[in-house]
This record gives structure tokens, C-alpha cells and sequence, in this order.
């Protein structure tokens, strides 16, 4: 019987652990003006890391002002994304001939 109370007692002193939650840094005036200059017109996980923040903080607080990339940095992404996946073609259709003859 004493083993069972034993028991008992130490199943209710077991407690459950939660993660603690980091405090929330807020942003400077000056953090938010060099956001509201650079955005537009840089790589997003290049600024993050400049203002030490994360990808996703950076991102909330430029939709919270209001801020978007310009059509010609958006352009300029899409060129550099579809340059390398035309070289890949083009070794491609050489390989291909080559195996051909």
C-alpha cells in the first residue's frame, strides 16, 4: 500500500514543461527607414540578415507599410531565374545529338 501513495505522489508532481516565448524586438526608427529604402529594390533575405532580423519579420513589416518590390527588381529576378534553365537546354540538345551519330 505505501508503494502505491508513493506512486501516486510522484505521478502529480510531474509538470508539464512549455516553451518559453522570446521577447519581441521592437523596431527602431532607424531599422524602419533603411526597411523602407532597401526594400523595394533588394533581395530580402540579404537585407534581413543586415538588419539581423528574420526573413519573416522583415516581410510583416514591409506589408504592414505598405511597402513592395519594384517592377524592374521583380524583373530582374525573373531573367536571372529562366538565364540557367536555357543553358540547360541548350547542353541538352547537344548531348542528345552527339549520342544520335
Amino acid at each position: 500500500m505505501a508503494a502505491k501513495k508513493k506512486a501516486k505522489k510522484k505521478a502529480k508532481k510531474t509538470v508539464k514543461k512549455t516553451a518559453r516565448k522570446k521577447a519581441v524586438k521592437l523596431w527602431t526608427k532607424s531599422e524602419l527607414s533603411t526597411l523602407k529604402k532597401e526594400y523595394p529594390k533588394s533581395d530580402t533575405k540579404k537585407l534581413a540578415r543586415k538588419l539581423k532580423r528574420t526573413l519573416e519579420a522583415v516581410r510583416f513589416q514591409a506589408k504592414k507599410h505598405g511597402l513592395k518590390k519594384t517592377k524592374s527588381f521583380m524583373q530582374s529576378l525573373y531573367k536571372a531565374a529562366s538565364k540557367p534553365a536555357a543553358k540547360k537546354k541548350a547542353t541538352k540538345k547537344k548531348a542528345t545529338k552527339k549520342k544520335r551519330r
